[in-house]
């Protein structure tokens, strides 16, 4: 097939079209990519603005800034009584496309401020379920006393922690589970007190090293006595920011050398893709935990029978052509849906089922276009509009760019499939000025901010790398001090962008195991420095 987006040529497998019929539809010309691309631009996450809310005037935070063309209200607005999403409903109008009548309905509804659903004094997060003393958490959900992170799960006292699943008192860390106190540590489980590590399983006490398995007193790989390796730690971790910055330096040069894994997949059966744990019959998925029977899907969580969808989690099951779910129960071509079920192309909409094209609901049934109808006219209905937008050529596509919400630089999009100015626009997203470059660049701290003393980094807290703002507040400095850390001199967003930059792409590459000459399909493409190793391979070399 062509990609109608990329002109391009691409393959669907037989399993790829069989996902596609059993879900109802015909493959669509647009390769998976494009597709996560174009759901990805309707999902902002980082980027926040002050506001007034439109149902009360009082000032709020919001990831909708206040020129935004529709409503919005804070989140008790937004739950109260007083707003009633039916309002706004309308009759379907069959002489129209779907997707324009949506978008007419979509400038009429009010939108909430935040996605910030059952938390507590945790009110800078977004994306989020049921965080507590959390701030600027993004994507993650059921954190405690954490700031800093996008998609931490179940996490207490965590700082600048990325995709971090059950850790504690973790610092500037990705891709890791049951880990405490820890920091700088990357595809690690089980481990505790390790320091600028990778790829590291059931250890503790050790500092820059990679693919050990229940060590402990080791560095670079090394084992030490431990009375060697105190005395060596209170060398290589001495809470200046100067010995950090040369560790950090240090652990990328050892890293770019190491030895990997073709995939970075634990504990799972007949998955392929990178970042996978514990799942089963996951085709070409990445960064999922818990998964079963998932095809062609990123950031996914305890998710069963998935296809095409990004940020799918805690227990959805049958979703397809989906963004941001949590607890779904087959939502189908639909953007951030809470606890919903039977529900096709709707918009923020939370505890509710049987619906078609609506936005904003919640514990609501059988609507369509935000209209009540009866369950008899709903299914009736519902299946003349499919027919309609079979024959208009919409049906098992995802909402038009011109729909999203965000700019393509505010998106997570951005981060995960980065595009210039030009390039964006000339693909038909939008973008906001002025640019945002920092987001895209590599961040260097000059020599007058390495050395300036924890003592009197209130003073100047600015990022020199992007010329950005920001606070220390106590709870962070509290966490700074007990954990020996020196204080951040970047930006929260400058030391996200750090870590990403150690993720791989979302794409698999052709390659032959360094050992065996066994073919692999791995996220690490050819150029790349590391010896890959298959599975087998890599077992004999770790173990």
């Amino acid at each position: 097939m062509i990609c109608e987006v990329g002109n391009h040529a691409f393959e669907l497998s037989k399993e790829d079209v069989s996902a596609y019929k059993r879900f109802g539809f015909e493959p669509l010309p647009i390769c998976f990519p494009h597709q996560h691309q174009q759901r990805l631009n309707f999902r902002n996450d980082r980027f926040l603005y002050r506001r007034k809310c439109d149902a009360t005037g009082e000032s709020i935070i919001s990831m909708y800034p206040a020129d935004a063309p529709f409503p919005v209200y804070s989140a008790q607005a937004w739950f109260s009584d007083k707003y009633d999403p039916l309002k706004y409903g309308r009759d379907f109008d069959f002489s129209r496309p779907f997707f324009e009548q949506f978008a007419e309905l979509k400038l009429s509804v009010p939108h909430m401020a935040l996605t910030n659903v059952n938390s507590t004094n945790s009110d800078y997060c977004n994306m989020c379920i049921g965080n507590k003393n959390c701030y600027l958490i993004f994507g993650g959900d059921r954190n405690e006393d954490s700031m800093y992170g996008s998609l931490p799960m179940y996490c207490r006292n965590c700082y600048d922690c990325d995709w971090t699943y059950r850790c504690e008192l973790c610092y500037f860390s990705a891709y890791s589970e049951h880990c405490y106190s820890s920091r700088f540590i990357f595809n690690c489980k089980d481990c505790y007190d390790c320091d600028f590590c990778e790829s590291l399983i059931g250890c503790n006490n050790c500092i820059l090293s990679f693919n050990l398995r229940n060590k402990s007193y080791y560095i670079e790989n090394k084992a030490y006595t431990k009375e060697e390796f105190e005395r060596l730690k209170t060398k290589f971790l001495d809470g200046s920011f100067i010995t950090q910055l040369k560790l950090w330096e240090y652990f990328l040069q050892l890293r770019s050398k190491r030895e990997v894994k073709y995939a970075n997949i634990l504990n799972c059966e007949n998955c392929s893709g990178d970042i996978i744990f514990n799942s089963k019959n996951c085709q070409n998925c990445f960064e999922g935990t818990g998964n079963e029977d998932c095809r062609e899907c990123i950031i996914i969580f305890k998710a069963k029978d998935c296809f095409n969808c990004d940020y799918v989690g805690h227990g959805s099951v049958l979703s397809f052509n989906n963004l941001s779910s949590d607890t779904a129960y087959r939502a189908w071509n639909s953007w951030w849906t809470i606890e919903c079920s039977d529900i096709d192309y709707c918009m923020a909409s939370n505890f509710s089922k049987n619906l078609f094209g609506c936005i904003g609901t919640k514990h609501s049934e059988y609507c369509i276009l935000n209209k009540q109808y009866s369950r008899e006219d709903f299914l009736a209905l519902k299946e003349k509009i499919i027919a309609h937008m079979k024959k208009t050529g919409e049906w098992g596509r995802f909402f038009p760019k011109s729909l999203s919400p965000f700019p393509y630089n505010e998106s997570a999009s951005n981060y995960f499939f980065p595009l210039k100015k030009e390039e964006a626009l000339s693909a038909g997203f939008k973008w906001k000025d002025p640019e945002i470059a920092e987001n895209s660049q590599t961040y260097e701290i000059p020599d007058n901010v390495k050395n300036v003393p924890d003592e009197i980094i209130n003073e100047i807290l600015v990022c020199e790398s992007s010329k950005r703002n920001f606070k220390i507040l106590p709870p962070e400095l509290s966490f700074y001090k007990s954990q020996n850390i020196p204080v951040p001199r970047e930006h929260p967003d400058a030391r996200f962008y750090k870590r990403l930059a150690l993720r791989n792409p979302f794409k698999l590459f052709e390659r032959k195991c360094a050992k065996c000459d066994a073919s692999l399909k791995t996220t690490y493409a050819p150029e790349r420095t590391e010896t890959i190793y298959c599975e087998k391979c890599y077992l004999e070399t770790v173990y």
